[in-house]
C-alpha cells in the first residue's frame, strides 16, 4: 500500500476539516437532530461520496471516503449527528446503490444523495440484537407483493427516516431472509416515539412497527435468494464506516488532553510531566495510529472488491474499546472538570459507550473472528 495521500485526498481532508469545525458544531444541535446541519452536509456532497455521478454522487473510492469520515469525526464534536449521517449513507442508501434494481435506484437514490429523503436500517428486534439471524418479522407472499408483520427496535434515524431497509423471514421458508425498501408512508407502517438513551442524543432511535404492511414486489432489495447476503454485507459496511469517525474523535481527544496536560499545574508542575498522565495520552496515540492503519487497509480491500468481514470485526472491536478507553482516560486527566458538562468530556464518554454494543456486541464479534479463523484453517 502507498500511504501517501493524493493531492485530491489532501484537499478533501482540508475542506472537510474546515467545514466540520465551522458548520457542524452548533451547540443547539447537540441534543437533537439538526435539519439545518443535514442540509449543509448534503449541499457539500458528502451524502453521495461513493455514489456515481448518474445519481448525483461524487463517485469517489472507499479509501477517500474513509479519510473524509475520519476527518469529519475529528472536526465535528457532535458524535450523534455524524452517527445519523453514517446510518443514512452506509446501511440504507449504500445498500440500494449496491444491490437495488434500476427501479429502486432511480426512485430513491437521487433524493437520498441530495438529502431530501433520510434512510434507516431496520434489522434489530426486541429478542434479536447480535443474534441477527433470529428475526421474527414475517413476510407473506400476496398477489400484490408481500405483507410484512413484525416489530423492529432501536432503529437509528427511526423518527426522521423516510425510507427503511427492512429484513424479514419468508413465512413459508423460515430459512430465507428477504430485504425490502419500505417508505414510512406505506399503510401498516408505524414509527414509535423517540427512545431516550444515554448518549448520541442528536441521532434519534425508535421502534418500527409493521402491521400487515403491503410492500410491492419490486421493492425487494436484491433478489429473494440473497437477503441474508445483503444483511451480512450491511453489517460489514456498518462496522467499517460507522467507526471511521471514532478514529477522528480519538485524535480530537488526544489534542485536547495534550493541551490540557501542558497547561494544568499541580504540585508546581504541568500534569503532563507525571507518567500517570503522559502514559495515558501515549496509549491514546498508539491506539489512534493502529486504528487509522486498520481503517485504511480495510478501505483499500473494499476498493479491490475484496471481502473484509473478519477485518471489519477486528476493527470494530479495537476502535470501540480504544475510543471508550480514551474517553475514560480523558476524564481522569481532566479530573473533576472532566465530570462537568462545561468541558464536554462526560458527553464524549456517554456517546462512546454505545459503540461496544451497536453493530454486534464486542463479545459476539470475538466469536465471529474465531469462527472465521476456524473456517480458514479448514481451507488450508
Amino acid at each position: 500500500m502507498n500511504f501517501n495521500l493524493t493531492n485530491e485526498q489532501m484537499e478533501y481532508k482540508k475542506e472537510v476539516e474546515t467545514f466540520g469545525r465551522n458548520k457542524l458544531n452548533d451547540k443547539d444541535g447537540i441534543c437533537e437532530f439538526s435539519n439545518e446541519m443535514w442540509k449543509k452536509v448534503a449541499e457539500l456532497g458528502l451524502l453521495g461520496v461513493v455514489v456515481s455521478e448518474e445519481y448525483g454522487g461524487m463517485n469517489e473510492d472507499y479509501l477517500t471516503a474513509a479519510i473524509i469520515f475520519e476527518t469529519l469525526g475529528y472536526s465535528c464534536n457532535n458524535n450523534g449527528f455524524i452517527f445519523a449521517v453514517n446510518n443514512h449513507i452506509w446501511v440504507a442508501q449504500n445498500l440500494i446503490y449496491l444491490y437495488g434494481s434500476d427501479y429502486l435506484k432511480n426512485k430513491y437514490l437521487y433524493d437520498m444523495v441530495q438529502g431530501n429523503k433520510i434512510g434507516a436500517f431496520a434489522l434489530t428486534e426486541c429478542d434479536s440484537g447480535s443474534d441477527a439471524y433470529n428475526i421474527n418479522s414475517v413476510a407473506t407472499k400476496s398477489e400484490s407483493g408481500y405483507v410484512l408483520s413484525g416489530n423492529k427496535m432501536f432503529i437509528s434515524n427511526g423518527t426522521i427516516a423516510d425510507v427503511f431497509i427492512v429484513f424479514a423471514k419468508e413465512k413459508n421458508d423460515k430459512e430465507r431472509t428477504l430485504a425490502f425498501v419500505i417508505e414510512k408512508t406505506y399503510k401498516g407502517v408505524r414509527v414509535g416515539k423517540e427512545i431516550e438513551k444515554m448518549g448520541l442524543d442528536s441521532c434519534p432511535i425508535s421502534e418500527l412497527v409493521l402491521d400487515d404492511c403491503v410492500v410491492p414486489e419490486k421493492n425487494i432489495l436484491g433478489s429473494i435468494e440473497n437477503g441474508r447476503f445483503i444483511m451480512m454485507a450491511a453489517l460489514e459496511w456498518e462496522r467499517i464506516f460507522e467507526f471511521a469517525p471514532h478514529v477522528g474523535a480519538m485524535k480530537r481527544l488526544i489534542e485536547k488532553c495534550t493541551q490540557y496536560s501542558n497547561t494544568r499545574k499541580q504540585f508546581n508542575r504541568e500534569i503532563g510531566t507525571f507518567q500517570a498522565v503522559s502514559h495515558k495520552i501515549s496509549d491514546m496515540k498508539k491506539n489512534y495510529e493502529l486504528s487509522k492503519l486498520m481503517l485504511y487497509k480495510i478501505a483499500w480491500l473494499k476498493d479491490q472488491g475484496k471481502s473484509a468481514f473478519t477485518e471489519a470485526a477486528i476493527f470494530k472491536i479495537f476502535v470501540s474499546e480504544s475510543y471508550i478507553r480514551a474517553c475514560q482516560d480523558a476524564m481522569q486527566i481532566y479530573g473533576a472538570y472532566g465530570y462537568t458538562k462545561e468541558y464536554q468530556i462526560e458527553r464524549e464518554l456517554r456517546d462512546a459507550m454505545a459503540c461496544s454494543v451497536y453493530s454486534g456486541t464486542n463479545e459476539m464479534l470475538r466469536n465471529t473472528i474465531y469462527q472465521m479463523l476456524s473456517i480458514e484453517s479448514e481451507m488450508i
